[in-house]
C-alpha cells in the first residue's frame, strides 16, 4: 500500500488541508525550547476533520536533547495517541548536527 503525504511548517500557515490531495499530514509543532508553530493546532484540526492521518514534528535545534523533548511533549500533549511523533534532524539550525544522530538518542528516549 502506498500513501502520499506532506509536511508543513509555519511557512505554510493558513494552508487549506481539506483541499490538498494527500493521505497524511505531518505538522511542525515546535523547535528548540522556545518556538511553537502558531498554526499547528489549526492545521492539525483541519487535517483531522478532513480524515487525514496525522503527525507532529519537532525540529531539533541542537540544545539539550532532554529539554527539547520535554518542551515538545508539553506542547503536543493533546495529540498523543492520535498522531505519530517525529523528530526532524537536519544540519540547518542544528548546532549539534556534526556530532551525529547519537545526540538525538536522549531526545528519543
Amino acid at each position: 500500500m502506498s500513501m502520499n503525504g506532506i509536511d508543513i511548517s509555519g511557512w505554510q500557515a493558513g494552508i487549506n488541508l481539506a483541499a490538498v490531495p494527500c493521505d497524511f499530514v505531518i505538522i511542525k509543532s515546535t523547535q528548540g525550547t522556545s518556538y511553537v508553530n502558531k498554526d499547528c493546532d489549526r492545521a492539525y484540526q483541519q487535517a483531522k476533520k478532513a480524515g487525514k492521518l496525522l503527525g507532529v514534528y519537532h525540529y531539533f535545534s541542537g540544545g539539550d536533547p532532554v529539554a527539547e523533548a520535554d518542551f515538545y511533549l508539553k506542547n503536543i500533549a493533546g495529540y498523543l495517541n492520535e498522531a505519530i511523533l517525529v523528530l526532524d534532524w537536519e544540519g540547518n539550525e542544528n548546532a549539534k548536527f556534526n556530532q551525529g544522530p547519537a545526540v538525538a538518542k536522549p531526545f528519543l528516549d
